[in-house]
């Protein structure tokens, strides 16, 4: 009896082992499965789609340092998070006082997914506002001596915006198992000051050379893997239009300064720095709105029919910028009958200026190409007087043909 009651006693043991690791077995499988599911919902999430969603939602909330935390190991050490800051991919060409609240009226629309490895793109449809021509329509509504920034709170605020729309890529490359956002500083920024160069060289009228430059850039920038790439090209295309457009417009533009640009009150005297230079006031006596004017100041040695020209320095006196300022200053072109003061200092050798006599005279001219309305005038102002049409005035200014200036005297 104790035998077999011991017997019974070692049966239900082993029993309640083996129940026990049934048990184990059951829980174990499940937590196994449990990972195994979670591991393969991460894998499902782990999408450049979503990578590009996240990256975009993080800019969306202004969370910048989230995004920079998505960037591939080479960006991250190319670029500090401050230095990141000041140009972030997918983010407005502003800087931090507008950053935030043009971001909030963007609109980014995910779209078609590419796969090639471990590289990916993601393109994204971007609705944002028109920024130059949005300043420049703002600054109109100002008026002439007024500021468009006072007008853009309540601007972005209303929804009355010009807007652009334009399809974007975010690119990216798997590492560490996870899709990481390629932001290529270093190719973005040799392209960028590139188009530096080519800005500059429009502003020197030298638009056969700018237009190169502008084609160059926008052609790398389409090749280049780069998130926000593409936006860039859309861009810098908006300003190669408005140099084509100056370059188409040369001759007319030349016709026009011979006839309706007026100089006038031009004299030579020490400026502030004590150096010489040249003052003066235009005047557009004509119906087209001027975004630059350059001035030629050619001297000459000798009189009468032994003068010679020996050197030639240009100066800028109008210069409209083609892309957005953040409001830093008033983006109005010469209006039709407008007069505007203008002045700058001499470049020419000191020993020229002894010896030869300046000659002052408008170099070259861009008509203004965008589609922003003309500031109205104040009242009383010379630019509300109704501009005169075109060949109205039967012939070109006496000012507007080259006289010396006065030599200056001695300080």
């Amino acid at each position: 009896m104790r035998s077999q009651a011991r017997i019974r006693r070692v049966d239900s043991g082993f029993r309640s082992k083996a129940e026990k690791l049934a048990r184990r077995s059951r829980v174990a499988r499940t937590l196994l499965a449990a990972v195994l599911a979670a591991a393969i919902a991460g894998c499902a999430r782990n999408t450049p789609t979503n990578a590009a969603a996240r990256y975009l939602a993080n800019l969306r909330q202004h969370r910048y340092a989230a995004c920079y935390a998505m960037l591939t190991d080479m960006d991250r050490h190319s670029r500090t998070l401050a230095e990141f800051l000041t140009e972030i991919p997918m983010g407005p060409d502003a800087d931090p006082v507008w950053f935030g609240q043009i971001l909030d009226v963007t609109n980014f629309q995910i779209g078609v997914e590419q796969r090639n490895g471990n590289i990916a793109s993601v393109t994204v449809k971007v609705t944002t506002p028109d920024l130059p021509l949005w300043e420049r329509t703002l600054d109109a509504q100002a008026g002439l001596g007024g500021s468009g920034a006072e007008l853009a709170a309540a601007s972005l605020k209303s929804g009355k915006f010009p807007t652009i729309t334009y399809n974007d890529l975010i690119y990216l490359f798997k590492e560490h198992r996870r899709w990481r956002v390629v932001a290529a500083f270093t190719r973005r920024d040799h392209l960028i000051d590139q188009h530096r160069e080519a800005a500059a060289a429009y502003r020197e009228y030298e638009f056969t050379n700018a237009i190169k430059r502008y084609k160059s850039i926008i052609e790398q920038l389409r090749g280049l893997q780069a998130t926000g790439a593409i936006g860039l090209a859309y861009r810098y295309e908006a300003e190669l239009d408005h140099i084509q457009s100056a370059q188409a417009s040369v001759p007319q533009s030349r016709k026009y300064a011979a006839r309706y640009l007026h100089l006038s009150d031009v004299a030579m005297r020490m400026s502030e720095e004590r150096v010489p230079a040249v003052f003066g006031s235009i005047r557009n006596r004509g119906a087209r709105a001027i975004d630059n004017v350059q001035i030629a100041v050619t001297w000459y040695s000798g009189r009468g029919k032994d003068a010679r020209p020996v050197f030639t320095e240009r100066h800028p006196i109008i210069v409209t910028p083609l892309e957005f300022t953040d409001f830093s200053r008033p983006v109005i072109p010469l209006l039709p009958d407008e007069k505007r003061p203008f002045g700058f200092i001499l470049t020419a050798p000191v020993q020229i200026q002894q010896d030869a006599a300046p000659y002052v005279m408008i170099g070259s001219i861009v008509f203004t190409q965008s589609s922003a309305p003309l500031p109205k005038p104040p009242h009383g102002h010379p630019a509300a007087a109704k501009p005169s049409a075109p060949g109205a005035s039967g012939g070109a200014p006496a000012a507007a043909k080259p006289f010396a200036a006065p030599r200056p005297s001695t300080p």
